[in-house]
Order: structure tokens, then C-alpha cells, then sequence
């Protein structure tokens, strides 16, 4: 009877013992197990701190994350509490997703403003380089201006040039032309050789001629672009036949009278009206003697030239 009640004793002492193992290792078994929420709190929290932007612009609401974090650990290692831990594991991962979403909106702001200044910045280079660009034209322009200003005093300064050289020749030519006795006609310029440089009733050259022949000559030389008419006139004194063949040969003699000195022959038309176009009366000893005549017609600098018609 004693012995079977010690075995008794022993088999409830080895029962106890085993539920109590039992109940130990199923309380191991539970804060040993992986936790769902506290995993994804962790994850939540360990992606957070390794954004360096959450770490730069939202760390206070990452501290409290991993703050919350932590208490949820303690309340599963520690205090075995899994509706604490699971509480404060969803409460961690919430906190890190708004650490994220607190860096995010900052990093928007940011970058709006940031936008804001590169558009500023863009605007006032893009003034500045305007008002280069004004500059630049200005200053061409001035350039322009300046580069006109002087090609007008260079164009005035050679007007004036040419106007005094003009001036100049024109001074000459009237000195020459004083020198010819010429006149200034619509015919052109006009020297007129009289009848006392002819032998009487011939067309021979006298020696009187010689020094306003010589003139005339240098006179053509100068200018020898200008072309010239010589035409012979007599009185009414003797018939009509005889005073044109008369006036012809005058002209010929004074147009080769000029090619012997020099004077190109193809600048040269020579012809005779006789007694046509008299300039003064032939009923007087003193106009007949104006009207026997050689006149010798220059083109004028614009080359006008115009024979009798």
C-alpha cells in the first residue's frame, strides 16, 4: 500500500513536471516566433534611416519611429506582450512612413523653391544678357555711326578736293581761254581767227597767226578728249563759188596748221560756208573785214558740239 502510493506520488511529480516543460517551452516558443507587425515596423524603420533625405529633413518624426521601435521590442523580448508589441510595432510603422512622407513633401518644397530661384536666376541672366546684347548693338551702332561720320569728312574733305582742283582748273581754263579770245556759246567755245592772218584773197597763214595757233595747239593738248570744228567765212565781195572754195580752203589751213602741231587730224572737221552766216554788214569796209573769217568751235567739258545747219 505505501509502495503505491509512492508511485502515485512519483507519477503526478513527473506530470507536473512535464506540463510545467511543457508550458515553458510553448512561452519560448512564442516570443521565439517572428512577429509580423514588429518585422514590418523594422524594415519600415531600417529603409527610413538608410534614406540619407529622411535623415536630412525629417528627423524628428524618424527619432520617434525608431523610438516607438524600440519600445515595441521591449514589449515583446521583455514583457512577453504581444498585443502591446503588435501596437507599437503598426504605431513604429506608421511613424516611419510619415518620416518619409514628411522627407518627401520638404524635398518637393525644396525643390519647388529651388525652382523658383534657377527661374529667377535664369530671368535676370537672361536680362543681363539682353542688355549685353543691347550694349553690343549700341556700341556697333556707334561704330557704324562713327565709321559713317568719317567716311562723309572723307567724302566732303574729297568734294572739297575736288572742288578746289575744279575751281582751279576752271581758273585756268578761263585764263587760257582769255589768252584764245574765246567765247562761251551754245555751240561750244568759240575762237574766231580774223582775216588779217590771211594773205588778201588767199588762204596762206601769215606769220601773225603763229603765236594764237600755238596757244590753241596747247590748249587741245591739254584737253585732248575735246573735239573741235573749224569753219571758213567770207564777204559778199566776189561770187558765191569762189568765197566757198575760198572759206574751205582757210579751214583746211587752219586744220592743218593745228595737226602740224600736234593736234590728233581725227579731233578735226574742217568745212567752208563762204559768204553764209555773216556777223556784221558787208556794205562797210569794217564789217565786210569782220565777216571774212575763220571760227574754230572746242567742245565744251560735257563734250557739246553743234556745226551750223
Amino acid at each position: 500500500m505505501q509502495q503505491r502510493t509512492n508511485h502515485t506520488i512519483r507519477r503526478a511529480g513527473m506530470l507536473a513536471t512535464s506540463v510545467a516543460a511543457i508550458s515553458l517551452l510553448a512561452a519560448c516558443a512564442t516570443r521565439d516566433a517572428p512577429l509580423e507587425p514588429l518585422q514590418k515596423a523594422r524594415a519600415a524603420v531600417s529603409t527610413a534611416m538608410n534614406d540619407p533625405k529622411v535623415v536630412q529633413l525629417a528627423p524628428l518624426e524618424l527619432k520617434s519611429a525608431t523610438d516607438t521601435l524600440s519600445e515595441a521590442d521591449n514589449a515583446w523580448t521583455k514583457d512577453a506582450d504581444t498585443a502591446q508589441a503588435t501596437h507599437l510595432s503598426r504605431l513604429a510603422l506608421q511613424r516611419a512612413q510619415i518620416a518619409q512622407n514628411v522627407a518627401q513633401t520638404r524635398q518637393l518644397d525644396t525643390d519647388i523653391k529651388q525652382a523658383g530661384v534657377d527661374a529667377e536666376r535664369q530671368r535676370l541672366q537672361g536680362n543681363v544678357s539682353q542688355a549685353q546684347m543691347q550694349a553690343e548693338r549700341a556700341r556697333a551702332a556707334a561704330a557704324a555711326n562713327a565709321t559713317a561720320a568719317q567716311q562723309a569728312q572723307a567724302q566732303a574733305q574729297s568734294a572739297e578736293q575736288r572742288a578746289a582742283a575744279s575751281a582751279a582748273q576752271v581758273k585756268d581754263l578761263q585764263s587760257k581761254l582769255n589768252d584764245l579770245q574765246a567765247q562761251q556759246t551754245e555751240r561750244g567755245l568759240l575762237v574766231t581767227l580774223g582775216d588779217v592772218l590771211f594773205e588778201f584773197g588767199k588762204s596762206d597763214l601769215t606769220s601773225q597767226a603763229a603765236p594764237r595757233l600755238d596757244k590753241l595747239a596747247q590748249f587741245l593738248a591739254e584737253f585732248p578728249n575735246r573735239k573741235l570744228l573749224i569753219e571758213g567765212y567770207t564777204d559778199s565781195v566776189g561770187t558765191d563759188s569762189a568765197n566757198q572754195a575760198l572759206s574751205q580752203r582757210r579751214a583746211e589751213s587752219v586744220q592743218q596748221a593745228l595737226v602740224t602741231r600736234g593736234v590728233a587730224a581725227d579731233r578735226i572737221t574742217s568745212k567752208g560756208y563762204g559768204e553764209s552766216f555773216p556777223v556784221a554788214d558787208n556794205n562797210s569796209p569794217e564789217g565786210r573785214a569782220m565777216n571774212r573769217r575763220v571760227e574754230i568751235v572746242i567742245a565744251d567739258e560735257n563734250g557739246n558740239l553743234r556745226s551750223r545747219r
